[in-house]
């Protein structure tokens, strides 16, 4: 399964310039950019089962410089973060989606205030690149990502 995500990293370039149509190119970042804005919006307000639905079961997650989480740590850090008295608002830039039958990958810088008692506190900046894949139901769960933090 490793070799297939690695191999699809590998041949997205080749998969975007294949995909030439200009029209399925804006709709897939539309419904990318749809499924980001969901995601976001479940986020900022707190709702685990939708935070959570984005993600695959069989999820693999690295972030620089943190363990390897999966669907459960995901989830069960969701469910922290929605507990603390801070509160955390994502927003997000898309920059690329390649995308190829049932696989996608996104590049897309992810942004986050936290603040508490109405006063931000903190900000940060990560760069992102999600792996898609569509399940037998037609959605799109995310199976691996990679990020980092940007130094200020």
């Amino acid at each position: 399964m490793l070799l297939w995500r690695v191999l699809f990293l590998v041949m997205s370039p080749v998969l975007m310039v294949a995909n030439s149509a200009a029209a399925e190119k804006t709709a897939d970042v539309q419904m990318f950019e749809r499924l980001f804005s969901a995601w976001t919006n479940a986020f900022n307000h707190h709702d685990l089962k939708e935070s959570c639905k984005l993600f695959s079961i069989n999820v693999t997650a690295d972030y620089q410089g943190a363990p390897t989480k999966n669907y459960a740590s995901i989830c069960n850090g969701f469910k922290k973060i929605f507990h603390e008295k801070r509160h955390y608002e994502y927003h997000f830039k898309l920059h690329e989606v390649y995308q190829a039958h049932d696989w996608a990958s996104v590049r897309i810088t992810w942004f986050l205030e936290i603040s508490q008692h109405g006063k931000v506190i903190a900000k940060t900046q990560d760069e992102g690149l999600d792996v898609f894949q569509r399940n037998n139901k037609g959605d799109w769960k995310i199976v691996n990502y990679l990020a980092y933090p940007v130094k200020e």
